[in-house]
């Protein structure tokens, strides 16, 4: 199967032929085919960073990518997966939580680390977006039923995980230190395609390293994709012809941006290897369901993020243990908020009624969703607030500021080439029209594109007659979500931070665990504060245990062995309390 190589298009034409030849999945499939898996599947998610679908399973013929490649032979390729959001902050709340960071104050960028910077903007500090109680970290759910869970490494939630959220978490992190037999969900978190790796070269950061910190060589074995700190050249030689999107400047130094972000993509695939190699290698593949996407749209400029589909449509594989439906390609709707119900699905585990998203496989699927949505708030010191909703062609965009215009000045992002030269000669005055748009100093209040016959989003349409019932019915089904699910988005920022801490001028502290004994003698842990999870350890036995223990139930343990029972609890969005202690 051969595409054509369209640099960054949201729907090349062959792609989009064969999306609508193809099946868009039989809605019983998962259900009927659900009892062929095993009981408690594992589940393997290897997430990318800032990277639209710019491989060959996807269309892009313009690096070969063989180990992407060969999980895409033997799963499904699910072009229609979007991002909640153009950055990965409030993405990746979407997908540890569930929810909406709009509708859990995780939709600004960012709300933790630089304290400097969010003071300046009169924030009290950093701070965490505070979800209902009920709701928890979906990693949480997974422990609770019974799965050894792991993240390596990055985190990026908008708020502090609990110590109820992993098994393990960090660079040492890997389904290969469960205890034997037991089920698992491990997340890979490989960083290479970062917009930062665009223009940093070599300042030593492990990013630019084979692997991670510590016991590279027993447990990932990377160190022949880099050596030392330094960065070798791209090998995309120059000559290789991958045709620029029009937005951006067609000039060298964009073009050597362009060739590093690819050539990131090559050391990212080949990272995407040595996790599936482990995988076999542990006998593992028959028992695990594998999830490859990225956790937004691009990094170059006019993708990272926007909402236009450079920022939100990203590529998603998944390969079942069975090899079900190898090879196929599902044009089915997606979304950030849709991975939580559709791993609990898949396992077996029934989605908790305050999720926002749908079960998308498995047991407990629902029907196919008609809309994917996405928000944009405050980027750094900038605020624009911009709400989206999509179907499978049409993208509408609400801007609530219109008076402010399209590009938001960021001295992160400025650090690349290729925005440099989109300021050289917007400051010149040779900018073409389309690279002229995103600096356009007012909006419409109201945008329509059409992503199939206009694959940038650079003509609105929604002034013309013979749009407006599609621009009626987008902007109701608008109004339907953000109804439905909340926009804290209309809120300023520091008066919500003074509502998520009751006025006070520091995060409120989560309640210390209080132990008590029932009647027959076992510890109940209790916490004051509504939605605290409270995690535990037993000392002497826990002592190497990397993550503490989720509170389920309660507690049993010898009074007269000499062991401590040591309990701490979180609310997301609060402190950790103080550890409790009792013999």
């Amino acid at each position: 199967m051969r595409f054509p190589n369209r640099l960054f298009s949201c729907a090349p034409a062959a792609l989009l032929l064969l999306l609508l030849s193809t099946c868009q999945g039989d809605s019983d499939v998962s259900k009927v085919e659900a009892a062929r898996l095993p009981e408690r599947p594992n589940v393997l998610w290897i997430v990318c960073e800032d990277m639209s679908p710019l491989i060959a399973a996807f269309g892009d013929s313009t690096i070969q990518t063989p180990n992407l490649s060969r999980l895409a032979a033997r799963g499904v390729r699910f072009p229609n997966t979007f991002s909640v959001a153009g950055v990965c902050a409030p993405s990746r709340f979407a997908i540890a939580t569930g929810v909406y960071p709009i509708s859990g104050g995780g939709h600004h960028m960012r709300t933790q680390g630089n304290e400097e910077r969010l003071r300046e903007l009169g924030l009290p500090g950093a701070y965490g977006a505070l979800v209902d109680p009920e709701v928890k970290m979906m990693s949480q759910v997974l422990r609770e039923n019974g799965y050894f869970t792991t993240n390596n490494a990055k985190t990026d939630y908008q708020f502090q995980a609990p110590k109820t959220a992993w098994d393990e978490n960090g660079p040492r992190a890997h389904w290969r230190h469960r205890p034997p037999g037991q089920p698992f969900f491990s997340i890979f978190n490989l960083e290479i395609t970062h917009e930062s790796q665009v223009w940093q070269t070599s300042k030593g950061n492990l990013r630019f390293r084979p692997g991670f910190e510590n016991d590279t060589s027993t447990i990932y074995g990377w160190e022949d994709i880099y050596t030392g700190a330094d960065r070798p050249e791209p090998q995309i030689p120059p000559d290789v012809n991958f045709p620029l999107p029009p937005y951006l400047a067609d000039t060298e130094a964009t073009r050597e941006d362009v060739r590093r972000v690819y050539d990131n993509i090559r050391i990212m695939d080949r990272q995407v290897g040595f996790l599936l190699d482990q995988l076999e290698a542990d006998g593992l593949t028959d028992s695990t369901i594998i999830f490859w996407y990225s956790d937004h749209g691009g990094p170059l400029p006019r993708q990272k993020r926007l909402l236009y589909d450079s920022g939100l449509r990203v590529p998603m594989i998944v390969a079942w243990p069975d090899d079900r439906r190898a090879g196929e390609i599902d044009s089915l709707l997606f979304s950030f908020v849709d991975f939580a119900p559709s791993v609990f699905s898949m396992t077996g585990i029934e989605p908790p009624e305050w999720l926002q998203g749908q079960a998308t496989f498995g047991e407990y699927q629902a029907d196919e969703r008609a809309y994917v949505f996405g928000a944009s708030d405050r980027l750094d010191e900038h605020y624009d607030r911009i709400r989206a909703a999509r179907d499978h062609r049409f993208k509408y965009l609400r801007n609530y500021y219109p008076e402010r215009g399209y590009y938001l000045p960021l001295a992160y992002r400025e650090q690349m080439a290729s925005m440099q030269e989109l300021l050289r000669k917007r400051d010149e005055g040779s900018l073409t029209d389309a690279q002229a748009q995103w600096f356009r100093d007012r909006k419409s209040t109201e945008e329509l594109f059409d992503t199939w016959n206009d694959g940038y989003e650079l003509e609105n349409l929604a002034g013309r007659a013979e749009y407006q019932d599609k621009l009626v019915e987008l902007r109701n089904a608008t109004d339907a979500w953000l109804q439905r699910v909340g926009d804290l988005g209309g809120e300023p920022e520091v008066e919500m931070v003074q509502r998520f801490w009751n006025g006070a001028d520091e995060m409120p502290v989560t309640g210390r665990p209080q132990l008590r004994r029932d009647s027959i003698g076992r510890f109940i842990l209790e916490s004051k504060t509504p939605g605290a999870q409270i995690a535990y350890r037993i000392l002497p036995e826990d002592a190497d245990r990397e993550g503490w223990r989720v509170y389920t139930e309660p507690i049993e343990f010898d009074l007269d062995s000499g062991d401590t029972l040591r309990a701490v609890a979180q609310r997301i969005g609060f402190r950790e309390s103080g550890i409790s202690e009792g013999w």
